[in-house]
Formats: C-alpha cells, sequence, structure tokens
C-alpha cells in the first residue's frame, strides 16, 4: 500500500520562489483551513456535506420510520383501550387517545420541546430546564447542526478523537426538526398511558387540561434531565463529569416514557375515583370486564410491532459499526422479553387461577416490553429473558396491590407502565454489560452489578427511579388537585351510568342491532346490575347467557 506521506511537489510561487511539501500535509492544512474553499465554502465544510450525505440521509430514514412505528402505536393503544372498556364507553376511550395527540402534540410545540431540548451549551449543564426552542423559533435543521458539531480548526483531530461508540459526524441531534418529531412521538405516548387508569368516569374538559399539563411539563422536564446531552442527570450528559460517576441510563424509556405515565395514572386514578359498581356495599373490588378481549389482543398485537420503532429505533442513526450492532441488540432483546413475559404469565394464571388468562397475557407481554425498553440496548440476548419474566412476576404482585389499596385502574396501567417500568430500570443497573454499554453510549465508566461493575450503576439507577416518582407525583398531585377542586374532573354519575358515549359523544359506538346480536347490550345489562350491588355469582350467570347467545 502506498502512503502520501511518501510523495512530495513542487510549487513555484508568483516570486520566483520553489516550495517544497509534503501531499499529506497539504491535504491535512487545507482540511484545517477555513480560507481554502471550493465554491465559496470551506472545504472541510463542503467535505462533510457531501462525504456524509447518503450516510446522514440513511439515518435520517432509519430515525424517520421508528418515529412512523412510534406512532402507530396509538392505534395499539387505542384497540388496547377500547377493549378493555365496556361497549357503552368505547367510544369515548378512542376519543382520549386523540387528545393526547391534538392536545398534545401542540403542547410539546410550544412549550414542551423548548424545555427539554432547549439548552444551549453557553448555559452548561446545570440548568433546570431548557429555554430555546419554543414554538420551535431558531430549532435549525439537521445538516446546520451537523456542520456546527466540526471544530473549524482540527476536523483530522476530530476524527481520530473520536470513540468507537461515538455518533459521527454528529454526536448529538439535540435542537433539530428530526429530533423534535421524534422526542414528540415518545411524549404523546407517555400521555396516552394516563386515559387507560381513568377511562369510563373522566370528563373530557378535565382529561384535556391534564394532557396538556403532561406534554409540556411534566414530561419535558425530566426528559431534559435524562436524554438532553446537557440534562445533568443521564448517560447523555456532555458538560462535566457524569452522576454519580456512572449518569442514569434509561436508553428508550422505560422511566422517562413508561414510568411517567404510569405515575400520572395512579395519581389519575386516585383523584377520579372509582368507578361506579367496582366497589361493593362491602367494601370488596368487584370485576367489571371490558367488552371484547380480541380488541385487547389486536391492540396488543400492534403494540408489539410498534415497539420496534421505540426500542431499536432510539439509536437514531444505523450507519456505523457500533450503531449497528446496537440496534440489532435492541431488536432481539425487544423480542425475547415479551415473549418470556407472556409464557410466564400462561403459568402464573394456571397455577393461581386454574386458567389462561388472555388478557392477563397480554398485560404482561406489554409490561415485559415496557421493561426491556431501558436495558435493551446494554444486557445480553439471557438477561432479556430474566427481565421479561421478572415482568410477568411485577405485574401480577402489582395487580394484587391495586386491588387492595382499592384502586380502580381499568387497563392496569400502573401495573404494566409505573411498576414494570421502575424493573427495567433496575434490570439496567443489575445486567448492564460494559461493551454493550461502550457501543451504544461511547464510554462505560461503570456497568451491570451483577455483571463486575460494582454498585454505582445500580444506585444510580435507584436514584432515577426516586427523582422521577418524586417529580411527577408533586406535579400531577397539583393538576389534579385543581381539577377536583372546580369540578371538572369527572363526569356526573347520571352521564357515568348511561355511558359516556350517549352522554357525551352523540350516540353509541355500536349501533342497538349490532349490540343485541353480538350480547354487547347484554354486557351493559350487567354492568347496571353490579351497579347496584348484585352479587359476584349473578355477574357469572348474565356471563354465561351471554357465552350462550353468542353460541346461538
Amino acid at each position: 500500500m502506498t502512503d502520501l506521506g511518501d510523495f512530495s511537489i513542487t510549487v513555484t510561487t508568483s516570486s520566483g520562489n520553489n516550495v517544497t511539501a509534503n501531499i499529506a500535509d497539504i491535504i491535512v492544512s487545507a482540511l484545517n483551513s477555513t480560507k481554502v474553499q471550493y465554491n465559496g465554502v470551506p472545504l472541510y465544510e463542503w467535505l462533510i456535506g457531501n462525504a456524509f450525505s447518503s450516510t446522514n440521509g440513511a439515518d435520517t430514514m432509519f430515525a424517520l420510520y421508528a418515529l412512523y412505528l412510534v406512532f402507530f402505536m396509538h392505534l395499539g393503544f387505542a384497540m388496547l383501550t377500547a377493549g378493555c372498556v365496556r361497549a357503552k364507553n368505547a367510544k369515548n376511550a378512542c376519543m382520549l387517545l386523540l387528545i393526547d395527540w391534538a392536545v398534545g402534540t401542540l403542547a410539546y410545540y410550544l412549550f414542551g420541546y423548548a424545555f427539554a431540548f432547549g439548552a444551549k451549551p453557553s448555559e452548561g449543564a446545570r440548568g433546570f430546564i431548557g429555554s430555546h426552542f419554543f414554538a420551535m423559533s431558531g430549532v435549525p435543521t439537521r445538516d446546520a447542526n451537523l456542520i456546527s458539531g466540526f471544530p473549524s480548526n482540527d476536523i483530522i483531530g476530530y476524527f481520530s478523537s473520536l470513540p468507537a461508540g461515538a455518533r459521527a459526524p454528529a454526536a448529538d441531534d439535540s435542537g433539530s426538526w428530526g429530533n423534535m418529531l421524534f422526542q414528540w412521538s415518545f411524549c404523546i405516548t407517555a400521555a396516552a398511558i394516563v386515559s387507560g387508569s381513568v377511562c369510563e368516569r373522566v370528563s373530557v374538559l378535565g382529561y384535556s387540561i391534564f394532557s396538556f399539563w403532561m406534554t409540556s411539563w411534566i414530561y419535558p422536564v425530566y426528559e431534559h434531565w435524562v436524554w438532553d446531552s446537557f440534562g445533568w442527570f443521564g448517560a447523555l450528559k456532555s458538560d462535566g463529569p457524569l452522576f454519580a460517576g456512572s449518569g442514569y441510563i434509561d436508553y428508550a424509556g422505560s422511566g422517562v416514557v413508561h414510568t411517567i405515565g404510569g405515575v400520572a395514572a395512579l395519581w389519575g386514578a386516585i383523584f377520579v375515583g372509582p368507578r361506579i359498581g367496582r366497589i361493593d356495599s362491602n367494601g370488596k373490588m368487584v370485576p367489571i370486564p371490558g367488552h371484547s378481549s380480541v380488541l385487547v389482543v389486536l391492540g396488543t398485537m400492534i403494540l408489539i410491532f410498534g415497539w420496534y420503532g421505540f426500542n431499536p429505533g432510539s439509536a437514531l442513526a444505523i450507519s456505523l459499526p457500533s450503531q449497528y450492532t446496537t440496534v440489532m441488540r435492541c431488536a432481539i432483546n425487544t423480542t425475547i422479553a415479551p415473549a418470556a413475559a407472556g409464557v410466564a404469565s400462561m403459568i402464573i394464571t394456571r397455577i393461581l387461577y386454574k386458567n389462561y388468562d388472555v388478557n392477563a397475557m397480554c398485560n404482561c407481554i406489554i409490561g415485559g416490553l415496557v421493561a426491556i425498553t431501558a436495558p435493551c440496548s446494554t444486557i445480553e440476548n439471557w438477561a432479556a429473558v430474566i427481565c421479561g419474566v421478572g415482568a410477568a412476576i411485577v405485574y401480577h404482585v402489582g395487580c394484587r396491590v391495586e386491588q387492595w389499596l382499592k384502586i380502580d385502574d381499568p387497563l392496569d396501567a400502573v401495573s404494566v407502565h409505573a411498576l414494570c417500568g421502575n424493573w427495567g430500570l433496575i434490570v439496567v443497573g443489575l445486567f448492564a454489560a460494559r461493551d454493550a454499554r461502550y457501543a451504544a453510549y461511547g464510554s462505560a465508566p461503570a456497568w451491570g452489578a451483577f455483571m463486575g461493575g460494582g454498585g454505582d450503576l445500580l444506585a444510580c439507577q435507584l436514584i432515577g427511579i426516586c427523582i422521577l416518582w418524586g417529580w411527577v407525583s408533586a406535579m400531577s398531585i397539583f393538576m389534579f388537585s385543581i381539577l377536583k377542586y372546580f369540578g371538572i374532573l369527572r363526569v356526573s354519575p347520571e352521564e357515568e351510568m348511561e355511558g359516556l358515549d350517549t352522554s357525551k359523544h352523540g350516540g353509541a359506538c355500536y349501533p342497538p342491532d349490532f349490540s343485541e346480536e353480538y350480547g354487547f347490550k347484554s354486557v351493559v345489562d350487567t354492568d347496571e346490575e353490579v351497579q347496584y350491588g348484585m352479587t359476584k355469582e349473578r355477574g357469572i350467570e348474565e356471563q354465561q347467557v351471554t357465552s350462550a347467545h353468542l353460541s346461538a
């Protein structure tokens, strides 16, 4: 192989002097100089824009496709929620998710993105929130951000100093159009989780106000702390030492997205109160089943599909070898963990209840997905099995605790998202592998306690969980208290009894003849009897009548 350093060139200047220089030195000097230009543009800038155009295009498309998958998950949430509620509230359940999308989009556009990613390097990493980019004012395109990522006086040194796991040419896309879209899809997902715990009795106005509060303030602030490179707490921090010598790892959002949504859902369920008939005169929890397990399964399968955008897509790029390795690790772990959770749920329900509960299996699968979201990039495949099995156990224990506390949570959002999300964050502290963390983050100052990395990362994860619960609880209690005080949090008992589809949305979701033919009318009648304190045995008899009608 020929080395450019072996060649020299002699040039005669305008003054008649001969100048001899090494070709490699000439190239380096040209790249590091703003005076050497091509078509009026500094040569180093022109090379960046052209040499990496195909790579940047591929990475941008990868991130956009991931964004599309994440947004498609909202169809899964809609089907899941509709199936878990009674037929008379199916339309309302879908309405709440539309509110999260519409209200959440405007809130994140106007305020949320600025608070999350509006910090500037000159302000350092000690700021509480970002203070720029409101309504996307001043947000640069990705190309502008790309060029600004290079020092004009030492481009060669920049490339030679890049760690193996770092993104090139830009280590961070914070403050760009593409980043705003990707982060927006995660934000409205967190908001959607809350609807599952308050559906069938929350008012549209009250929920709309809380959705705006969630997507403009609660979520973005914690997101800034963890995911912004100028945040003070996360492993992506670029200004100064990492928190506790490790940095808090939440790769795709077990904490930032799901636990935030789950904790807010907990306080929503507490403040809005249980549905009429959920607690009988003896203080016991009365089952109020949803009207369609088929919709629940459909929603779950859509969520599984969308999660391949949620977790692997969080790499935001796939062009470098380390990025490709991380993306594939995320994908395989995202496949294994929910499968392990589903099998574990089958075993648990068979032992405890002598049957195979379809809805519980679906919730455990989602719980497995929630749990693997934080550690998907940093753990080995075998640890994903442990993560999934643990999520199934956490879910079933969480449901028992919710019933003991008499919390009415129609979709088990607290157990699925808050508790399984916490478990996923702990899995990072226990099983994160050194090489995997280095590939995903470009450094590995600390890794899993069970992998020989000591307890620094685990301690950081536990502190992060406590901070998350404290922040979201305080902000949720504040807003729910105001909504309840002014009487706009919950619908009236009469409207709830009639069904929100009829009382609030102009008519039932299902036509009367369709409801009678397929048994949905019986489900509504059974619910009205439960509201007047009918026994569990009578409810079982009604379900048997409905089953016989369906068979006929």
